[in-house]
């Protein structure tokens, strides 16, 4: 017998509800401003399915399934306006508006993919909830490649809980967010009101429509007809829209699989941390102890050269009290991102003293500062985010590091969007490059693999790292365009997963917070407040092992993407032929 779910129109008030469950579910999954629960998050991919299998046609399931993500993106992500507002000094009335633009691209996703779940309606319940959840997983790494903005992954809200997430270290971060979608529908069609039918060709024609001034064919909405009812299938085949044992025959067998699937992610994630027990202070010779200093120096004076020795001062204040507290330490110093407001090569009043500090303790320090790179056939020097790490005895450069996914708009102006008025985004530095030296400073037995600010939400600059040769993985930031909003924890949850894929400890430094520590299991074994003056100590392990992932990557998604097309095959050629007899 072949069962499929059959298309019915769903009131606008019910799928109104359902838009506003999804749209909640993105903001109650995500860290926010109020309380969160991460698997709330899960309701999102739910109510887009729902919305996409009622929809009368396909615009209207893009349109809801877009406006659905839309309104849980933007209270998610409210915060990406004040950046706009109070460093690029754009009014209210226009840095809403930017935030409106890039939520709607990142949106654009949802409503895909409650396309996919309407034209996907006639598959067998429980192909069509696989069929989703590895376009699910598809559609994150595409946006991801393509948009450069993956801030709604559905596995970066999940991984506030740890054991939600350890499978990415087999499948990726991505691909787990497709397994939980998969779990998640296949658990919903069983225990959700929705249109399932049973067809057969010898099954009588059951009602075609349902009792009510609705009945019969009428004209939706959005102006083409639709089944008020239960009518038929794709294949012309009658339905029996009774509540006959055949209708429900399949409904257990989804529940068993939803509930098995979300077993398996659940029993995975609770043997991998049994595996590697929780540890706040590694032991062992590939261990490092790591010092962060958070000047908390704010964002809007941070450029103004009248304060460039009141931020060394405060930074080299901080570094020398929490050395002191620790005589005989030798810990590995790190600043965060431009924690050197002005270029660190040919400063001539402040560089000396920095080289200083590693040559009088004789610890490393890691720290963020612009760089300058000349070239004969350019008569301006290009502008790099560089991380210089600084070795004893003579504070000398050991190696440095130029960030090679750049941030639009502050760091550098889209050319179809190189208007002036954002150039105040900038923050004075000009235009970055995009960086070349990528690989690992070493220093010891350390290999650090650099990410710096949100380049560590992307999964293929940790594998890059990992390739090269980096035992742990080291992310300076500066969070403090944000303010106290979400979006310094959706960060860290987002970068926390990169641990998890690649099998490495994280050392995590901010100017505003969050600091953290994260080893290899993305369970966070320190982390400091935000918005204050100070410095934190902490240790983490060195790792040389490969996870899974990292060995199979790149072909996760290509093999995804391949079992997502031959899925779709057969119910192609199943259409074809019975179109050609008709």
């Amino acid at each position: 017998m072949n069962h499929t779910l059959a298309p019915t129109h769903q009131p606008d008030r019910s799928a109104l509800l359902t838009g506003i469950a999804g749209a909640a579910g993105i903001w109650l999954g995500f860290p926010n401003d109020l309380a969160g629960l991460p698997p709330l998050v899960l309701l999102w991919p739910a109510a887009l399915a729902w919305l996409g299998l009622y929809a009368p046609t396909s615009g209207a399931a893009l349109r809801r399934g877009w406006l659905c993500s839309m309104a849980g993106g933007m209270a998610a992500l409210y915060w990406l306006s004040m950046p706009v507002h109070n460093v690029g000094g754009l009014p209210w009335l226009l840095a809403i508006p930017c935030a409106l633009f890039i939520v709607a691209c990142i949106s654009s996703s949802g409503g895909l993919f409650a396309v996919a779940a309407h034209l996907l309606r006639h598959r067998p319940p429980i192909l069509w909830a696989v069929l989703l959840g590895l376009l699910w997983y598809v559609l994150e790494a595409v946006y991801a490649l393509a948009l450069g903005f993956p801030w709604l992954e559905l596995s970066g809200a999940l991984a506030a809980w740890p054991l939600l997430v350890q499978g990415a270290d087999t499948v990726g971060a991505y691909g787990l967010s497709g397994l939980w979608v998969m779990a998640a529908l296949l658990c919903a069609l069983a225990l959700l009101p929705h249109p399932a039918v049973s067809t057969s060709p010898n099954a009588p024609p059951g009602p075609s429509a349902s009792p009510g001034k609705n009945s019969g064919n009428n004209k939706g909405k959005d102006g083409k007809k639709h089944a008020a009812g239960v009518g038929a299938t794709a294949s012309g085949m009658p339905c029996n829209s009774g509540p006959g044992p055949a209708k429900k025959s399949w409904r257990p067998a989804s529940l068993a699989c939803g509930l098995a699937m979300t077993c398996l992610l659940l029993g995975y994630g609770a043997l991998r941390l049994h595996q590697q027990p929780l540890t706040t202070d590694p032991e062992g010779p590939q261990t490092v102890q790591a010092l962060f200093v958070e000047g908390n120096v704010d964002q809007n004076q941070k450029w103004l050269p009248a304060f460039q020795r009141q931020t060394v001062d405060l930074y080299l204040r901080l570094t020398y009290d929490a050395l002191a507290q620790r005589p005989g330490e030798h810990p590995l110093i790190i600043w965060p991102e431009t924690a050197l407001p002005f270029f660190f090569e040919t400063n001539q009043l402040h560089s000396p003293r920095v080289r200083q500090l590693p040559a009088v303790t004789g610890s490393p320090l890691l720290v963020g500062a612009p760089g300058l790179e000349r070239r004969a056939d350019k008569k301006e020097p290009d502008v790099f985010n560089r991380a210089f790490l600084l070795t004893p005895p003579q504070g000398s450069v050991a190696g440095y590091y130029d960030k090679e996914h750049l941030v639009p708009f502050g760091e550098y102006l889209p050319e179809w969007l190189n208007w002036s008025f954002l150039e105040a985004l900038l923050q004075g530095v000009g235009v970055y490059q995009t960086g070349t030296a990528v690989a690992p400073l070493r220093y010891g037995n350390l290999a650090m693999g650099m990410l710096i600010c949100y380049e560590g939400i992307f999964p293929w600059l940790a594998q890059a790292r990992v390739e090269d040769g980096a035992n742990i993985l080291v992310d300076i930031s500066n969070d403090g365009w944000f303010g106290a909003t979400p979006a310094p924890r959706q960060h860290l949850y987002l970068t926390a997963l990169r641990a998890i894929e690649q099998n490495r400890w994280i050392l995590r430094g901010t100017n505003t917070g969050i600091s953290v520590v994260v080893d290899a299991r993305g369970r966070l074994t320190m982390r400091g407040a935000q918005f204050r003056e100070q410095a934190l100590w902490g240790r983490a392990a060195l790792e040389s092992a490969p996870s899974l992932y990292h060995r199979l990557w790149p072909w996760p998604l290509p093999i995804a993407a391949a079992l997502l097309v031959v899925l779709l095959l057969p119910g192609r050629r199943g259409r074809s032929r019975r179109n050609s007899d008709a």
